[in-house]
């Protein structure tokens, strides 16, 4: 069971990391400097996010009980790599980008489901606030791409 713990908890820590890369290369796409800027604050936001993940402690309880999460269900099909941001339009970035951030949030709802503490509950509460957000912003500059891409 612990191991299983471990697995869906480093499971989100190496998704933050993955996310602050994914932003990092993303902005290399970007059309305006407004999006750069954008892209590389929501990186940063994700090392935040990764060092609160790293700095959990969380009972043996919640440990068993975090064992029913499974991986699979927090994954999203399509990936982004370096040498793809020359393929991808800006606009599929986006698209992959939000997609990113749902599943994100749709982890921590069903982690902070599990969680009792306060304290945790909290830092979970954060994590599904912020990453809603992202993936409103991320929404934002979509809209205003596709309506006035020519």
């Amino acid at each position: 069971m612990e191991k299983q713990y471990k697995d869906i908890v480093q499971f989100a820590i190496d998704r933050e990391q993955d996310a602050y890369n994914f932003y990092i290369e993303a902005k290399k796409s970007a059309t305006t400097s407004n999006a750069v800027t954008f892209f590389n604050q929501l990186a940063q936001q994700e090392l935040i996010h990764k060092q609160k993940l790293e700095g959990m402690k969380l009972s043996q309880e919640v440990m068993m009980d975090l064992s029913v999460l499974t991986i699979n269900d927090y994954t999203v099909q399509e990936s982004f790599s370096p040498d793809m941001q020359y393929h991808m339009e800006y606009q599929q970035i986006l698209l992959l980008a939000i997609k990113r951030e749902t599943m994100s949030e749709k982890l921590y709802t069903d982690m902070r489901r599990i969680v009792k503490e306060p304290e945790q509950q909290k830092i979970f509460d954060r994590l599904i606030k912020e990453e809603h957000s992202h993936r409103d912003s991320l929404q934002m500059e979509y809209d205003a791409f596709v309506l006035t891409e020519d």
